[in-house]
């Protein structure tokens, strides 16, 4: 069983503050721009030696998941699209997250956006999570004040801008592509594959 001091999420059951002055006393937006200066070839190394999964059903390893990402630009932007629809019944673990360690999961989205050379990020969050969206706007807003978001985003070089899309509750858009529809505003329907979202996810090219 894990040890307190190496969980990832360190407030999972909401007993600290979730504000930014309450995640970098616990740690977190410590030493992020030097973890970027490393070169997105080290953090995916990083990611696959840690041997960590998705945490939903497939278990899918998150290192080999964004290496499939193009290393180099065609011209297209790219996009880092987080999906916390979570329709799966009885399945709560993104919840808690959003509502109680919003900082973490943001500052592991700086980072894993400038591994796959997405400088936006899209965060999906299903219908029915309306304080959690609410705690996690506010961490946002945190980070855009304090220069952890935006231009030089925490001091590494790399800009990024984060926003987030409440979906309408629909189960189906837990699937990656539906998801992908849903945020281009289209009816949430999968797509057929490929191409698949790692190629291209957004089929005009242009934001949502």
């Amino acid at each position: 069983m894990l040890k307190d001091q190496d969980r990832i999420f360190t407030n999972l059951y909401g007993m600290h503050e979730r504000t930014l002055v309450g995640a970098q006393k616990r740690g977190h937006w410590d030493g992020t721009a030097g973890l970027i200066e490393k070169g997105r070839d080290w953090i995916i190394q990083t990611m696959k030696d840690s041997g960590l999964r998705g945490r939903g059903g497939a278990g899918f390893p998150t290192g080999l998941k964004w290496s499939f990402m193009p290393k180099e630009s065609d011209g297209r932007p790219a996009y880092l699209v987080i999906n916390a629809d979570e329709s799966e019944p009885g399945t709560c673990k993104d919840r808690e997250i959003m509502r109680h360690d919003p900082h973490t999961l943001i500052e592991g989205a700086l980072i894993a956006s400038f591994a796959m050379n997405a400088h936006t990020c899209y965060i999906y969050l299903r219908g029915e999570y309306i304080r959690e969206r609410e705690a996690l706007q506010a961490a946002i807003d945190e980070c855009y004040d304090k220069g952890l978001l935006g231009k030089n985003a925490a001091g590494s070089g790399w800009d990024f801008d984060v926003f987030l899309h409440h979906g309408a509750g629909a189960y189906i858009c837990g699937e990656e592509t539906a998801l992908i529809e849903s945020l281009e505003g289209k009816k949430g329907m999968p797509r057929m594959k490929p191409p698949f979202p790692a190629g291209r996810a957004f089929m005009d090219a242009q934001p949502p």
